[in-house]
């Protein structure tokens, strides 16, 4: 696995923590319906059921970048293509609830952070698949 795609997986993580701050303060458990609903599925507090998800989410995602990308896994490619699309779902979910809403919403500034770094993860794994190819 090439290390510049190492680090944008590694920044797409940290661009998580930073959205999943934003949500937090913006209590996106309590003003967000799909978040309110997945949230109640992992806990009868959705706070705790929020914070459960996202510490999850955040673990396992470091997880397979200290282990499955370092030690160049064939499935690595896959998870990344996953993650990217979850957060692919995400940005979408956050731009459409603002645009909507017409005003601010929790994780829409963050959203564009995520964005940038999937775009450059997109954009590094298709250079990647395509030497691959050639060679």
């Amino acid at each position: 696995m090439p290390n510049k795609i190492n680090n944008l997986f590694f920044l797409l993580i940290i661009a998580h923590c930073i959205h999943a701050t934003e949500e937090y303060f913006g209590k996106l458990w309590d003003v967000y319906r799909p978040a309110i609903f997945i949230c109640n599925l992992i806990s009868s507090d959705p706070k705790t059921g929020f914070y459960i998800i996202n510490t999850a989410f955040i673990v396992v995602s470091l997880l397979f970048w200290k282990f499955a990308l370092q030690k160049r896994s064939p499935a690595a490619y896959s998870f990344i293509w996953l993650w990217i699309s979850l957060q692919t779902v995400n940005v979408l979910g956050h731009l459409a609830w603002t645009i909507y809403s017409k005003t601010y919403r929790p994780g829409v500034i963050s959203s564009l952070l995520i964005s940038v770094i999937v775009i450059l993860l997109i954009k590094e794994l298709s250079m990647h698949s395509s030497k691959s190819n050639l060679a």
